[in-house]
C-alpha cells in the first residue's frame, strides 16, 4: 500500500482535448448524444449528411480509442462510457466531458471503473446539484479536481482486467439477448405474413395499472424498489436508480407486486417500451402497465408481438401530448393484432424457450453487476490485495 499515491486527477488526464471545425470539410458525421449511452451501452449513433442536414451545435467533441465519456448533466443518470471502437468521422456532444488518460500514470480502463463507481458518481452529482445552471451539471474542472488513489500501473491493469472480465460477460449476455430478440422477430414476421384475421388486443390481454406511490415515503435504500417509466427499457426492466420503500402501502393491490417474468409497458415519455421483470421485490408505479394475458401461455407471444416494430409504431401514433407523450391503455387495447388462437399458441410455445433464456441472461447480468459493484470499491481502495495475482 505504500506505493499507492493520492494524485489530483487533472495531473494525469487531459479533458476535452480535441474539437471539430467546419474547416475540416467532412461530408458526414457519426454523432453520439449524451442520452444515447448509459453504463457504456450505446443505444444509438446518429448518421448526419452535412451536405443535406444541419449539424447539431453540440456535435463538436472529438475522441480517441480509450477516451472516457462522462455526461456533464445529472451524473446520477450514468450517461457515460469508454470508447473501444468508433465509426468514421465520429463526434460526441459537448454535453460530455471527454477524459483521456496519460497512460504513463494511469490505465484508461482503471480510470473508467474508478470514475463510474457509485461513490464518485454520487460525489459528482452532489457537485452538479450546487451548480447555477438550468440543470444540475458539472464542469471538466470538477472532474480534474478529484483526488484519485493510484497504485502502480501494473496493479491498475490487473484490477481493470478483473473488472473488465465481468463487464465483458455482461456485454456478451446482452449481445446474446439481442440475437435472441432477432430470432424471435423472424418467427413473428413469419406468423404475421400468414395470419389475416385480426382482433383487438382487448380480446386476448388486459393491463394492470400501477399504484400512485407518495414520494415522501421514499428511502435511499429499502426492501422494495418502485418501477417507474424510466426503468422500463427495451427488452428489460432496469431497477438502477429506483426509489425504495420498506413497507407496502395499505391501499396497494397485490398485483402491483411484480413477479419474475412479468411484462411491463411504458405509457408516458418513451411510450411503447416493453420489458421483462427479472428480479424480485419490485413494485409497479403508475403510468406503467403490466400485461395480464387471458391465457397465461400466450405471454411470450404477446411480449414479442408488442416488441415488433409495427406494433410499437401503432402505439406511438396514438400517443398524445406536447411536453411528453402519453399512451392510453384503453386505446392501446383497442389496437388490432393479427390473431388466430391455434397458431398464436403454437408460436408462443416456440417462443417460450427464447423468452426464458432472455430472463436467465438478464438475471445473470443483475448478479454480475452486483458482484462488480461490490468488488469495485474494495479493489480501488486496496482492501483486496491482488499484487500476487497474475492476469
Amino acid at each position: 500500500m505504500k506505493e499507492w499515491k493520492i494524485i489530483r486527477l487533472g495531473d494525469v488526464v487531459k479533458t476535452n482535448a480535441k474539437s471539430y471545425s467546419s474547416r475540416e470539410g467532412w461530408d458526414f458525421v457519426n454523432y453520439l448524444d449524451t442520452g444515447n449511452i448509459t453504463d457504456n451501452v450505446v443505444e444509438k449513433i446518429q448518421h448526419i449528411d452535412i451536405n443535406k442536414e444541419i449539424l447539431p451545435s453540440r456535435a463538436r467533441r472529438k475522441v480517441n480509442y480509450n477516451s472516457i465519456l462522462f455526461s456533464s448533466v445529472r451524473p446520477n443518470q450514468r450517461h457515460f462510457g469508454i470508447i473501444k471502437s468508433m465509426p468514421d468521422n465520429f463526434l460526441v456532444s459537448t454535453g460530455f466531458v471527454v477524459v483521456d488518460a496519460l497512460t504513463n500514470f494511469v490505465d484508461s480502463d482503471y480510470l473508467y471503473f474508478w470514475l463510474t463507481q457509485r461513490e464518485v458518481v454520487e460525489l459528482l452529482h452532489s457537485i452538479a446539484e450546487q451548480s447555477v445552471s438550468a440543470y444540475p451539471s458539472i464542469k471538466s474542472s470538477d472532474i480534474e479536481n478529484l483526488e484519485i488513489k493510484l497504485p502502480p500501473i501494473e496493479i491498475q491493469k490487473r484490477i481493470a482486467s478483473i473488472l473488465r472480465s465481468i463487464s465483458e460477460k455482461i456485454q456478451l449476455n446482452n449481445h446474446i439477448n439481442d440475437n435472441l430478440e432477432q430470432q424471435a422477430t423472424v418467427l413473428v414476421n413469419r406468423y404475421l405474413s400468414v395470419i389475416t384475421e385480426t382482433v383487438a388486443f382487448s380480446e386476448i390481454i388486459d393491463f394492470v395499472n400501477g399504484f400512485a406511490f407518495q414520494s415522501r415515503t421514499y428511502l435511499p435504500a429499502g426492501q422494495y424498489r418502485i418501477i417507474t417509466i424510466k426503468n422500463v427499457q427495451d427488452g428489460k426492466i432496469d431497477s438502477t436508480g429506483a426509489s425504495c420503500i420498506d413497507c407496502l402501502p395499505q391501499r396497494m393491490k397485490t398485483n402491483c407486486i411484480l413477479q419474475i417474468g412479468d411484462v411491463l409497458l411504458s405509457l408516458t415519455g418513451n411510450v411503447g417500451r416493453v420489458g421483462i421483470v427479472c428480479e424480485n421485490n419490485l413494485l409497479l408505479n403508475q403510468r406503467v402497465a403490466k400485461f395480464v394475458p387471458h391465457r397465461k401461455e400466450l405471454l411470450p407471444f404477446l411480449y414479442f408481438i408488442f416488441r415488433h416494430p409495427s406494433i410499437k409504431t401503432q402505439m406511438e401514433s396514438i400517443a398524445k401530448g406536447t411536453a411528453q407523450l402519453n399512451l392510453s391503455p384503453i386505446e392501446t387495447l383497442n389496437l388490432s393484432v393479427p390473431f388466430e388462437k391455434t397458431k398464436a399458441l403454437e408460436l408462443s410455445k416456440v417462443l417460450s424457450p427464447i423468452y426464458q433464456f432472455i430472463i436467465s441472461n438478464n438475471q445473470q447480468n443483475i448478479l454480475l453487476s452486483s458482484l462488480r459493484d461490490e468488488l469495485l470499491p474494495k479493489l480501488m481502495s486496496g482492501e483486496i490485495d491482488i499484487s500476487d495475482i497474475k492476469i
